[in-house]
């Protein structure tokens, strides 16, 4: 085992691997070919990669992982991934080596006695021409899609990510207590994110240990934050536009890799000086609706009831019309995970599954308001990945 070298990490990646091989025997699956770059990180631990070139895992049903990159990645596999077989690809002639990666691709699957097997691929994330080349190169093999495995052994938390995710958390909920101590009239939007990321920077940079060397605590991604009118952007990056008092300003920190590539949901919302009696009854009406969708979280619930819960109350008191998403989704590697909590996701809750739980009603050119927080399911119900939300709207 490279990388970190710890216990803990090597157990936990026997352990991912003992259940995505648990579902290809399931499906008959003789390997999968990973190439979705999250899906890399979850297998290799090899997050910090920049994906411009195909970096691919192989995950065969018994023996070692192949962990496929090109030259300029090699090092640093080495030195953090969980993988011990890393083979390199170049883009230039040298001895020994292949020049692009399907060559190096076909070398490893004639070594694993692939070409006639059935091959997993993520139908959603490989590209067609890919697909082709693939099929091509192994007229005997049978490609089949295994990107649901992949989701569903991703959508149950370990522990050990578990605890990744409460960091991340933290570096969130910093990046919030700081935008609240600047945020002041005449101040810019993206000055907010600003003080906001250099915060959450601090914050990785204080939960990092001796044995993250090869890491980097800085937050990537662009803040989201957006000011008086335009706080009905449910998406808006920080701007120059200006803020003024009785702004109301929106603030979400989910595009951010948080920690160690893990990313919490997390929105919240502040008055500048003053508040209107609409905003605070809003805010108060998405509070309700938010602890009442929590009370309901245990193991057995389905992810589509959580969703109806939160409608129900959002349109009983007349704002359904303002209603632009569903109520919320898994997070971890991705922004968005499954399960999604909404209308026809049937999917039953179960310990260990991370959630954003976030109702939000935004009314065009007037302001927005959401309260997004990230919970962690238990064995009897929650507990919060981030903290609980202000039972009031906060005015500063």
């Amino acid at each position: 085992m490279t990388g970190s070298g710890s216990a803990i990490a090597a157990r936990e990646f026997e352990l991912r691997l003992e259940r995505i091989r648990r579902a290809m025997q399931t499906g008959a699956i003789d390997a999968i070919f990973v190439t979705k770059p999250t899906n890399v990180w979850y297998l290799s631990a090899f997050w910090e990669f920049i994906p411009i070139r195909m970096e691919a895992v192989l995950v065969p049903s018994d023996g070692d992982c192949v962990f496929i990159v090109s030259k300029n990645e090699f090092e640093y596999a080495n030195k953090v991934g969980w993988i011990r077989d890393v083979r390199y690809y170049t883009e230039f002639p040298e001895p020994g080596r292949r020049q692009n990666p399907y060559d190096l691709i076909t070398d490893i699957f004639r070594e694993k006695k692939l070409e006639g097997a059935c091959i997993g691929i993520e139908e959603s994330f490989l590209p067609v021409a890919d697909f082709k080349r693939l099929a091509e190169m192994f007229p005997r093999a049978r490609f089949v899609d295994s990107g649901a495995i992949l989701a569903e052994c991703r959508m149950v938390k370990s522990a050990f990510e578990v605890d990744l995710l409460k960091k991340s958390g933290k570096v969130a909920v910093a990046a919030w207590n700081a935008s609240l101590n600047i945020a002041k009239p005449g101040l810019r939007e993206y000055e907010v994110a600003q003080a906001a990321r250099e915060a959450a920077t601090a914050t990785a940079a204080s939960l990092f240990g001796p044995e993250d060397i090869h890491h980097s605590p800085l937050t990537d991604g662009v803040q989201l934050i957006q000011s008086g009118a335009r706080s009905s952007i449910s998406h808006g990056k920080g701007s120059p536009n200006r803020l003024k008092r009785s702004d109301m300003v929106a603030m979400c920190f989910c595009m951010t890799n948080q920690f160690k590539g893990y990313r919490v949901g997390f929105s919240r919302n502040f008055a500048l000086g003053a508040a209107s009696n609409e905003m605070i009854n809003v805010y108060n009406l998405l509070y309700e609706a938010q602890q009442t969708a929590l009370s309901e979280v245990k193991p057995g619930v389905t992810a589509s009831h959580l969703d109806a819960v939160v409608r129900k109350i959002i349109h009983k008191a007349g704002y359904g019309q303002y209603i632009e998403h569903r109520l919320g989704r898994g997070v971890g590697l991705d922004i968005a995970e499954r399960p999604d909590l909404k209308e026809g996701d049937n999917t039953v809750l179960t310990p260990g599954m991370t959630l954003a739980v976030e109702p939000a009603i935004y009314i065009t050119g007037k302001w927005g308001i959401q309260i997004e927080d990230s919970i962690h399911v238990t064995e009897s119900g929650f507990e919060y990945l981030t903290v609980a939300p202000e039972p009031e709207l906060p005015v500063i």
